[in-house]
């Protein structure tokens, strides 16, 4: 099977590289310490939240506390320039590195980007907690973009359209905003509840809010050419 191509980037091989950073970070934070770890991995200007979005480095080195965390990637994607990606899994906490079983469970997401040298760095990292799951997830998967980018001039204004539509739409009904805007394989993650994968999972979890959200973005970040972007910010609802 011929790899999939963004222009000459290998996009398999790219991703798989993005995997095997993520596994790498979680064995250094095992090793080293979460903190130190994260320290390593991280742009200097990544953004964590803490819940309000701060610096992941400058956090990282004045935090006084170093949580035992361990987690593993199980889905990733990348843009077809092979520079921007994300990764997404579950992790758990334990209160002391000697302790057997975790007290604590979650899922992260986190977006990276190629530095000027191509190494992988975190862009942004974020995550949610929730209860012990039923059954662990599958090994990692992966996506990657099998078409070139149809017009790639248009894409700058065409995203910033649909953000503006998606924005003013979730004020009338979140839920409905959500799916409407959705791929069939959306995750969505809920402080308190496991993920859902897949459209039908989302819109049972969202049917039970009943949300009207304003959305006040902080900051973005898109790949070149624009085919894989991230935006966070505050909201009410």
């Amino acid at each position: 099977m011929a790899a999939a191509r963004g222009g000459d980037v290998d996009l398999q091989k790219a991703v798989g590289s993005l995997i095997a950073t993520e596994k790498a970070y979680a064995k250094l934070a095992a090793e080293k310490g979460f903190r130190a770890a994260s320290i390593s991995v991280f742009a200097d200007d990544a953004v964590i939240f803490t819940p309000n979005p701060v610096n992941g480095k400058k956090f990282g080195r004045e935090a006084k506390e170093d949580p035992v965390l361990t987690w593993r990637p199980v889905f990733a994607s990348i843009s077809r320039s092979g520079q921007l990606g994300y990764t997404t899994g579950p992790w758990e906490y334990r209160k002391s590195r000697d302790a057997e079983q975790p007290d604590g469970f979650g899922h992260f997401v986190t977006i990276w980007r190629k530095d000027a040298n191509g190494v992988w760095q975190v862009a942004l990292d974020v995550g949610i907690d929730h209860p012990l799951p039923s059954q662990a997830e599958n090994e990692s998967e992966a996506y990657v973009p099998s078409k070139p980018l149809a017009n790639p001039e248009s894409a700058s204004p065409d995203l910033d359209k649909v953000q503006s539509d998606f924005t003013e739409s979730l004020k009338e009904d979140e839920a409905d905003a959500i799916i409407d805007h959705a791929t069939d394989d959306i995750r969505v993650y809920r402080r308190g509840q496991l993920p859902a994968v897949g459209k039908s999972a989302a819109k049972k979890m969202l049917a039970e809010e009943n949300a009207e959200t304003t959305r006040a973005p902080l900051g973005a970040g898109t790949s070149h050419p624009i085919d894989l972007a991230y935006e966070y910010g505050e909201y009410t609802s």
